[in-house]
């Protein structure tokens, strides 16, 4: 990360230098993706976990931020769990010194016919897409609150904005997300706290059930504008604006990163 004083007047707005992120979700390709671009910005970071058995993929997203030269630690939690995001919220305050930012990368997708969902199958998908962020918001945002404000980006999916065949409580949940981003950043305007909203695309990564063989993932990438998917390091751009101080008058607003995606009907 060049220093700010080095910058073209353009880009300065960019920089996180002096900042301090808290990414919960970072084991997810594209929650890594998001910590890695918030410390080549130069802010100091927080992986947390959306779930247990993450160790690995953090590890593995830590050490590539900690390689840019800024502190990125590492905190295990269950994001679906109020203490356990409490208690990150205010670690993340003691090891980094504050709180600016926070990324939320929490995604638990479930493709099932509607008629072959049950409660358990709601409740898990509604707690682990919707309720954590709820959450989420709440705990971190008491520490920004108190801090005087700062910058909230959710990862979520453009099945916000759109129903899918097989997968209705997904989209429900992203659904509930986009207008609770809607409904949180205009509360929280007029005390200096910003949320808005990045929406992918179908997303390269393992479990996809775009990459599965068989008749799904062949006809999707064939509906796909770029006949592709997204690759997790194509939303870095968006998330950087997003994060930082270039977006300084945008809240509520949801930005897509789809390829087009959402130009069809």
């Amino acid at each position: 990360m060049a220093d700010q004083k080095t910058l073209p007047p353009g880009l300065r707005e960019f920089s996180l230098a002096g900042k301090t992120a808290l990414v919960i979700g970072a084991e997810h390709p594209a929650g890594g993706v998001a910590a890695i671009t918030l410390a080549e910005a130069g802010a100091n970071v927080m992986l947390a976990a959306q779930d247990v058995g993450a160790e690995e993929a953090l590890g593995l997203a830590a050490k590539a931020a900690q390689a840019t030269g800024v502190k990125a630690v590492v905190r295990m939690q269950r994001a679906a769990i109020r203490a356990d995001l409490a208690a990150t919220a205010d670690r993340a305050v003691k090891d980094l010194g504050g709180l600016d930012i926070l990324v939320t990368a929490l995604d638990t997708p479930l493709y099932a016919p509607f008629e072959a969902t049950d409660d358990s199958a709601y409740d898990r998908v509604m707690d682990e897409n919707f309720k954590s962020v709820w959450m989420a918001y709440q705990e971190v945002g008491r520490v920004m609150l108190n801090r005087g404000g700062g910058s909230i980006v959710t990862i979520s999916h453009v099945m916000a904005e759109r129903g899918v065949p097989n997968a209705a409580l997904y989209c429900a949940a992203q659904g509930a997300v986009r207008n609770l981003v809607r409904a949180a950043a205009l509360e929280w305007a007029r005390r200096n706290l910003r949320i808005n909203l990045l929406e992918c695309g179908w997303i390269e990564e393992p479990g996809s059930p775009a990459l599965a063989p068989g008749e799904f993932g062949e006809r999707l990438v064939k509906y796909l504008p770029y006949r592709r998917l997204l690759k997790p390091e194509e939303i870095a751009g968006a998330l950087l604006y997003l994060a930082s101080p270039a977006s300084s008058f945008v809240t509520g607003e949801a930005v897509a990163v789809d390829g087009g995606l959402l130009c069809r009907v």
